[in-house]
């Protein structure tokens, strides 16, 4: 169950991701054409990009996590199983630490997002720190199935296929 939840959710965010990385991509190429070809500043276009940013890093990261696609040390070989099985619970559990910042702290950031506006674009600036605590929510799902998964709980949906 939370290993299908947890697809759907991953197939979700690779969307959104889509979606904000080329709307970032071609607000770039506007402001840069805007600027430099046409000697025309969009003011808007920079704080565009950077809310289409902010959603692509946190998004992304959350995404990155259930892969575990981020950066990492291979310390013990492979073939020391239970070791190395230790080892990987530690790191999860450290990564806890971090979730819990994410979403604890993203969540005052979304309440004071809420009480301010951006200038340029006429809208609250939660939409640039809503992502935060979004992504760290999935992360705390993925997190789960990642530990799940290690300890053989809950199938590893690598191998689901």
């Amino acid at each position: 169950m939370l290993v299908r939840l947890n697809t759907v959710l991953e197939n979700i965010f690779c969307t959104v991701l889509k979606i904000f990385f080329g709307a970032m991509i071609l607000i770039i190429l506007l402001q840069v054409i805007s600027r430099n070809v046409l000697q025309i500043p969009i003011i808007w276009t920079l704080d565009l990009a950077q809310l289409c940013f902010s959603w692509c890093i946190f998004i992304g990261a959350a995404v990155a996590f259930r892969r575990d696609a981020h950066y990492h040390l291979d310390l013990i070989p492979p073939s020391w199983v239970k070791a190395g099985k230790f080892v990987r619970l530690l790191a999860l559990l450290g990564s806890s630490i971090v979730i819990y910042v994410l979403l604890v702290y993203g969540i005052v950031f979304a309440g004071i997002g809420l009480t301010r506006s951006s200038l340029s674009l006429g809208v609250s600036e939660i939409w640039f720190f809503i992502p935060i605590p979004i992504g760290a929510a999935a992360m705390t799902l993925f997190l789960i199935e990642r530990i799940g998964s290690l300890l053989g709980l809950v199938p590893n949906y690598r191998e689901l296929g």
